[in-house]
């Protein structure tokens, strides 16, 4: 996806990600690259410990990672996780992606090798559940099925897990309900981040499109079908905002489904004057001059409207408010009533 490498995407649960593992096979080694690559992607990832919640915390989890390796099946705390997690699957529809690290993936489905040893171990332990522990068995066999990955198809477990973190990335997608457009260079590092996490705690899926610096380029099918698949639109104008073709074209993006989905728009003046940005003055008349030199009239001019358009919309300036907490509490709640809005606009069309 043409913005997949520095994008991320947050459902509104407390995690994205649960990663179910033994720790002895894998935690100094592989999981602790794979967390560290989910987190860098702001994939919010919880790996198991000792918590007494994790019940919990796989239930508010949209994905789970299942992370199969040599001893997995001694370990009767993965196996009942196991067990609930694809009670999810069945139930709720949550996502699970297996990972066979250093393993074959027969082993696991035919309950050979290693896994026999383990099971061998359970059922002679005088104080296992026969009915728990075939259900354990039932777990693993259905878990093998699953389309995964598997670590002895690659042999730079890097790449390996690149292309893990990517599935998991592109999987979350269709989650998202928010989506942010903004200029990075301007607001990522403090406003953006600030609001996302705000989003995030609220139960508020979001996606944000980190790849706007892309001077040039148009956005990509992926990120077109995002805006349009998501119910409200926030768009951040900064004052490097029109500088920006990627933005630009985000912004029509966002506009046109208005009409054709219902979209609810909102935009944010970050640092900017509202009617500069409608009647393209100030930075964002010479972004409009400068890009009239590279595009089309025609391309410029739909950019321009766009902005017009936007700027007329209800939104939030950032004068207005004591400081960015205020702002980004006030930018939350409407969030939330536009959430709402939409649901209820879904239910009157079923009816």
């Amino acid at each position: 996806m043409a913005a997949s490498s520095s994008s991320s995407v947050s459902y509104g649960g407390r995690y994205d990600v649960f990663i179910n593992f033994r720790r002895e096979d894998t935690r100094k080694i592989f999981i602790g690259h794979l967390y560290k690559a989910l987190v860098q992607k702001s994939i919010y990832t919880f790996i198991d410990g000792d918590d007494p919640e994790l019940p919990t915390t796989i239930q508010e989890s949209r994905l789970s990672i299942v992370v199969f390796s040599k001893n997995y099946a001694s370990s009767t705390r993965c196996l009942k996780q196991l067990v609930h997690i694809l009670d999810r699957v069945d139930t709720e529809k949550h996502i699970v992606v297996p990972i066979f690290y250093q393993i074959d993936p027969s082993d696991l489905r035919k309950l050979a090798g290693s896994f026999a040893k383990a099971f061998a171990q359970h059922d002679h332990d005088s104080n296992a559940n026969i009915d728990e522990v075939q259900s354990w068995r039932s777990a693993l066999t259905k878990a093998a099925n699953f389309s995964g990955w598997a670590s002895r198809d690659y042999r730079d477990e890097a790449k390996f897990i690149e292309g893990v973190v990517q599935d998991i990335f592109n999987q979350l997608l269709q989650f998202s309900k928010v989506y942010v457009s903004f200029k990075g260079e301007d607001t990522r590092r403090g406003f953006v981040a600030h609001l996302f996490k705000a989003l995030h705690q609220n139960v508020l899926s979001t996606f944000r499109d980190t790849s706007a610096d892309n001077i040039g380029d148009e956005i990509g099918a992926s990120i077109y079908k995002v805006v349009k698949q998501s119910r409200i639109s926030i768009v951040i104008f900064s004052e490097n905002y029109a500088n920006s073709p990627w933005c630009l074209d985000e912004l029509v993006a966002i506009l046109e489904c208005i009409y054709t989905n219902n979209q609810r728009v909102l935009p944010v003046f970050y640092g900017v004057d509202p009617s500069d940005v409608r009647k393209a003055k100030g930075p964002f008349g010479e972004a409009l001059v400068h890009l009239e030199r590279r595009y089309s009239d025609n391309k410029v001019t739909l950019w321009r409207d766009a902005l017009t358009s936007a700027a007329c919309i209800s939104g939030f300036d950032r004068r207005y408010f004591k400081d960015d907490a205020e702002l980004i509490e006030a930018i939350v709640q409407a969030t939330w009533r536009a959430c709402r809005d939409f649901e209820r606009i879904l239910d009157s069309e079923l009816e």
